[in-house]
């Protein structure tokens, strides 16, 4: 699993189904509800996203300072369970 910035500045990785599996999800987009072998968790969002649709996200997400707290507290939570 591999730790990437967004454009707006937030953290996402690189994720598979099974990276997906250990936080509860099944490998299906948050978005579109299409299932997705790889794609990207989004902590701030916390979420799962194919391809198509992170691509999307981060053409157009915006960065909020006042997400910034819950992003870091689920980063925190992600990499405890996906060590």
């Amino acid at each position: 699993m591999k730790k990437i910035i967004s454009k707006a500045g937030y953290i996402a990785y690189e994720a598979t189904e099974n990276d997906s599996r250990k936080l509860g999800g099944i490998g299906v987009c948050d978005f579109c509800g299409k299932h997705s072998a790889t794609g990207y968790l989004i902590p701030v969002m916390n979420a799962y996203y194919c391809p198509e649709c992170y691509k999307s996200w981060d053409e157009n997400s915006v960065m909020y300072p006042e997400d910034l707290h819950i992003e870091k507290r689920r980063i925190a939570y992600y990499e405890t369970m996906l060590r």
